[in-house]
């Protein structure tokens, strides 16, 4: 049909990737030809083609697929065309599941050059369905295939990474496949210089790093050294020449029903022979992981959240995140500290902060609660002026109804001749109009007030209840994620370090950006 709109969408695979790499072409592109070619020989009218670049596992990573899945729940198309339906998803079930509804409830197909799915064909729904678990299947293997062939290649001594190791450039091996490394002499002067400062100069991790910024020797992508950065350099074997495989190996949770992918440390990593050359010799290697064993930290490491605040505290002078600072000895506190080394801001006890922050939602409810008040009775006051015109409005409307109907009597009991019926008829339809377009937008009004109102009551009383539970709260985990459910952010600055005694600990100023707008 002529008002029929269709749309277009293009995603690369891992399959395609690996082709482009040997001269097949750039995917997009081709596939975008064949599927306009297709639209043309079927005369169906394109509006948009959505463009996915990355090849993610799951429709959370595309962006593209998700504004499809939105406009085709909205059943703003009346097909899809795609190169083949295992482009739409090859996530898990519960992906596949989402992407199968939004196409069988909005009733738009799924073209492709060799069929068309119909999802009000129940035969077409189950082949669409099939194809979709398929997919997933075969993306299990090729995945599989895949991590078979980058270890098959670390044994090797090939490098499988995307970005080099700082100190080495990703070169492609000469007459065969894959990828080692090259000394870069640049930063690898910074390398040797690193190791030399920590072993035969017996500085520490934190003194490395500030002599490297004192001597502006930047790293390759972030403004400065921090002593995280000098660890991973001086912990990586491949700066002896060697190859790693499954150092940080990917792992998946879910959190919040969202698949959270994180790359903890393993301990349990292989180690390979590189094809590569060494920047630092064996001697100096050894030297520094006794070093390393030696000051290793006393506190255990744990992936849980162990700082209440993390990722809303942030210094107000530089604007890095403030973080948690543990101490070993003397049972002192854990103090919260500015990341950036070369800030001046200071530090204060942790728990006084996070005691500080606390109060000052208190307050800060208690002053939102009194505007809301005000604000409420002024909302109800003119719902009802609305109210009053919207009731005035439809026994207008009444009136203006029964007019008509009399006139319709007088036309046919003769009273009314044809003429006089179509001049007054068409003075009381136009006020009939007029009056529901009146009520229409009174009613309007009266729905949107009252929504606005319902998400404020719902606000303040959710808010309130994160304040009265939060140190009933076991978890610091749980404490984290209620304090960032009502605040944006915190900046914290202090000036005055408390040297005495007796000396005020909160001598600090803290401003809090609550997410509920101000009324």
């Amino acid at each position: 049909m002529q008002n029929d709109r269709y749309a277009i969408y293009l995603r690369k695979s891992r399959e395609d990737i690996e082709s482009e790499k040997y001269g097949e072409g750039e995917t997009l592109a081709r596939h975008e030809k064949i599927l306009t070619t297709l639209a043309s020989m079927r005369n169906l009218n394109i509006g948009k083609i959505y463009k996915e670049v990355v090849s993610g596992e799951t429709i959370s990573e595309r962006k593209e697929m998700q504004k499809l899945l939105k406009d085709v729940e909205n059943e703003k198309w009346t097909g899809v065309l795609v190169v083949e339906v295992e482009r739409l998803a090859r996530g898990d079930t519960a992906d596949q599941g989402r992407v199968s509804k939004a196409f069988k409830y909005s009733h738009t197909k799924i073209i492709t050059p060799v069929k068309t799915y119909d999802p009000d064909n129940e035969f077409d729904e189950e082949y669409f369905e099939f194809g979709l678990f398929m997919s997933r299947r075969e993306y299990k293997t090729i995945n599989r295939r895949l991590q078979r062939g980058r270890e098959i290649s670390c044994q090797e001594g090939k490098f499988v990474g995307n970005i080099a190791p700082f100190g080495y450039d990703r070169v492609k091996i000469k007459n065969s496949k894959g990828y080692t490394l090259a000394i870069n002499q640049d930063e690898a002067l910074v390398v040797k210089e690193i190791f030399r400062l920590y072993t035969f100069e017996n500085q520490t991790i934190n003194s490395v790093a500030k002599q490297l910024n004192a001597l502006n020797l930047k790293p390759r992508i972030a403004d400065e050294w921090t002593s995280s950065s000098i660890k991973e350099i001086l912990s990586n074997p491949v700066y002896i020449g060697k190859i790693v495989w499954n150092r940080r190996k990917q792992k998946k949770k879910t959190k919040n029903g969202h698949i959270v992918i994180s790359r903890p440390r393993n301990q349990d990593y292989l180690i390979y022979d590189g094809l590569h050359e060494s920047i630092i010799d064996n001697r100096i290697w050894e030297i520094a992981q006794e070093k390393r064993k030696q000051n290793s930290p006393k506190v255990k490491y744990s992936h849980q959240i162990q700082n209440p605040l993390v990722g809303l505290v942030f210094c107000e002078k530089c604007g890095k995140p403030m973080q948690r600072r543990v101490y070993t000895q003397n049972d002192k506190p854990a103090t919260l500290v500015c990341s950036n080394s070369k800030c001046d801001n200071i530090s204060s006890k942790l728990y006084i902060v996070e005691n500080k922050i606390i109060e000052a939602l208190k307050i800060w409810f208690e002053n939102y609660k009194i505007n809301y008040d005000v604000k409420y009775n002024s909302n109800n006051e003119n719902n009802k002026l609305v109210k009053e015109f919207i009731i005035s409005s439809k026994k207008e409307l009444e009136k203006e109804n029964t007019k008509l109907k009399k006139i319709y009597d007088f036309l046919e009991n003769g009273i009314y001749s044809k003429e006089e019926f179509i001049n007054r008829s068409k003075f009381i339809k136009q006020n009939i109009e007029n009056l529901e377009n009146k009520l229409k937008k009174y009613t309007e009004l009266l729905n949107k007030s009252n929504e606005i109102q319902n998400k404020e009551e719902t606000k303040i009383p959710e808010s309130e209840n994160v304040i009265d539970l939060y140190y009933k709260l076991e978890s610091i985990e749980d404490k984290n994620i209620f304090l960032k459910s009502i605040l944006a952010k915190v900046t914290y600055l202090k000036t005055e370090k408390s040297i005495k005694k007796n000396s005020n600990l909160t001598n600090f100023k803290l401003q809090i950006y609550p997410k509920i707008a101000r009324l």
